[in-house]
């Protein structure tokens, strides 16, 4: 299984990191986790051909993890035709969504949706298990803006679970969802914690769980405060195009 990072960082793309953002190459699938301003641009720098997508999962409705998604499907028209079926997943009414950011962003373009040859899956903010194809996966209820419905993942992929955090504050739930990861994605926006929208290291060194479960987490949605303490304490941090392979 081979990822690469297509950003690690967060909205204001503080050091120079792109948006978080993921891209899997897993039983002959290609999938996107994640697809803020930023995405489109690292993937055109891979040379990745956008048509060659099979999944793309958004975590939440925030701009810097699902606003990219307008000049992705443009690119799936114009430059890199869509043939295969494409299968975008997201909490709520994707596809809903996904008409309003095109209207906003690209008005007039909206008949995209119809065009292409997509398939929008949508899952409950709450919890709840599906199967694509031969790809299973669950949905696991994050907290972070209500209004974003943010949600974290849990991919089948290779006889493992890979999870990833999208964006949340510490909760209740974040150390069963690492738990239940063979590798996991983490959200670490703060060094030390700042309200309630993100995960600090402070709060992770907190937890005796994670402690145990530190060499399984790699975490991103960073700036530099933030990876250098988590850095100094044993972290995996990661950094705008680094390329992982797990071999289970």
């Amino acid at each position: 299984m081979d990822i690469k990072v297509l950003g690690s960082g967060n909205a204001f793309n503080q050091d120079e990191r792109l948006n978080s953002a993921y891209l899997i190459n897993s039983q002959n699938k290609n999938i996107l986790v994640d697809c803020g301003f930023t995405v489109p641009y690292a993937l055109q720098k891979l040379k990745f051909p956008f048509c060659d997508l099979d999944f793309i999962f958004i975590t939440h409705y925030h701009g810097d993890h699902y606003a990219g998604l307008s000049a992705l499907l443009l690119g799936l028209k114009y430059i890199y035709p869509l043939e295969k079926e494409l299968i975008i997943v997201g909490p709520g009414d994707v596809r809903r969504k996904l008409l309003e950011l095109l209207k906003v962003l690209y008005g007039g373009t909206e008949e995209i949706l119809d065009e292409l040859n997509l398939k929008f899956v949508s899952v409950d903010q709450y919890g709840g298990k599906y199967k694509e194809g031969d790809l299973c996966f669950e949905s696991v209820l994050m907290k972070h803006s209500e209004k974003a419905e943010p949600v974290g993942y849990l991919l089948r992929l290779e006889g493992r679970n890979i999870g990833f955090s999208g964006d949340t504050c510490w909760h209740d739930g974040v150390e069963p969802f690492v738990n239940a990861c063979d590798k996991v994605f983490l959200e670490c926006n703060f060094a030390d914690k700042v309200g309630e929208g993100h995960i600090s290291v402070e709060e992770l060194e907190s937890s005796k769980a994670i402690q145990q479960l530190k060499p399984q987490i790699y975490l991103s949605h960073l700036y530099e405060g933030s990876a250098l303490k988590a850095k100094l304490l044993g972290y995996n941090i990661l950094s705008d195009g680094d390329e992982l392979n797990f071999k289970f």
